[in-house]
């Protein structure tokens, strides 16, 4: 089982099950994670010897790997808790399972953890797994959804149809973006002026939340509630506009860094170049576009959360020309520091 970053704010409460009820639980998980020859769920009828699930699991030429689960309800799970259950588990065992899972209710500390593992391959036990309470929830909500639902009442299927939601309403606005803000250009000229497919400019970004305009804010941390951009391109997820223009240092491998006007080229393996600095609105925080403007800005205006550290964008990007071409962009991957890219070479 492999655990996925749960998605639930509430965390589930295993420990209100009844104990028959969360052994029912755990068979369902273990049920489908092996194409298994042989389940034996033992803990319902009691006289189960230590093994709640015993599984067999088919390998290459015939050989089989044999799996013990053990089911413990714990509302906390101390290290003599998990030493405890190994030996129940082996207890009557004529031999170590290559596998061995103990399944808990809660979570458990990393000490606690690697004791168990320790203890579990001192008896003989291939592989000692802990299944806690995280790894449990993490699974059902990423992959056992029916479970979630059947012991749990919690559906995913009013968030999956907040996505399919999504989906509709970001292909529909990118519809309206380009009927509405672009025109027909000469594909030669978008090669060297992106921004000329668009029939403004500019355009007026506001947040939602904006009280202020048309005043001009004074803020001391933050950015304005609403200011003017240059519309740069459209991108996959939304629109690029135009921040600025700064500079790059680059070197021969194509490593680069953002520099200062008036910063001195250290040697000739580097270029300093002018770059467009530019930013993404995702079409996630574009909220509604007006393209008829006001007495102020007759450009389009854009309502946008500002839901990505307090700003609208997405990411930043850097662009240069090449060859006079459509604007390349710098390889996010190859920026490097200052120092790093100054420092001279062996």
């Amino acid at each position: 089982m492999t655990a996925k970053p749960s998605r639930t704010t509430n965390r589930l409460h295993f420990t209100d099950l009844d104990p028959a009820r969360f052994e029912d639980l755990c068979l369902g998980l273990i049920y489908t994670l092996r194409p298994w020859s042989d389940v034996r769920h033992y803990g319902r009828l009691g006289g189960d010897g230590g093994v709640d699930i015993l599984a067999t699991e088919p390998l290459e030429n015939a050989a089989e790997r044999t799996w013990f689960v053990q089911c413990r309800r714990y509302r906390r799970a101390s290290r003599r808790e998990l030493l405890r259950a190994v030996d129940d588990a082996l207890e009557k065992a004529e031999r170590a399972p290559d596998v061995l899972v103990v399944v808990i209710a809660c979570d458990v500390s990393r000490a606690a953890h690697e004791a168990f593992t320790a203890h579990a391959r001192s008896k003989g036990v291939g592989l000692p797994l802990v299944w806690s309470q995280s790894v449990l929830e993490a699974t059902l909500y990423a992959e056992r959804r029916d479970l979630l639902f059947s012991y749990f009442g919690v559906s995913m299927a009013s968030d999956s149809r907040a996505r399919e939601q999504t989906v509709r309403r970001n292909i529909e606005l990118k519809r309206r973006i380009i009927a509405e803000l672009t025109q027909a250009i000469d594909p030669e000229v978008l090669l060297i002026r992106p921004e000329k497919r668009f029939h403004s400019s500019r355009a007026i970004i506001h947040s939602i939340d904006d009280s202020s305009y048309p005043s001009v804010e004074s803020r001391e941390t933050g950015i304005s509630s609403w200011f003017r951009l240059q519309f740069f391109d459209l991108y996959h997820n939304g629109v690029e506009f135009a921040l600025g223009i700064e500079y790059a240092l680059l070197d021969r491998e194509d490593h680069w860094t953002v520099i200062p006007h008036g910063y001195e080229v250290p040697s000739d393996e580097f270029q300093k170049v002018k770059v467009w600095h530019t930013g993404c609105i995702p079409f996630r925080n574009i909220v509604e576009i007006d393209t008829i403007g006001d007495e102020y800005y007759s450009e389009p205006h854009l309502y946008c959360r500002f839901a990505d550290g307090g700003e609208p964008y997405e990411e930043f990007r850097y662009r240069l020309c090449v060859d006079g071409r459509y604007p390349h962009r710098l390889d996010p991957e190859l920026r490097r520091p200052l120092e790093e890219m100054s420092r001279p070479t062996a």
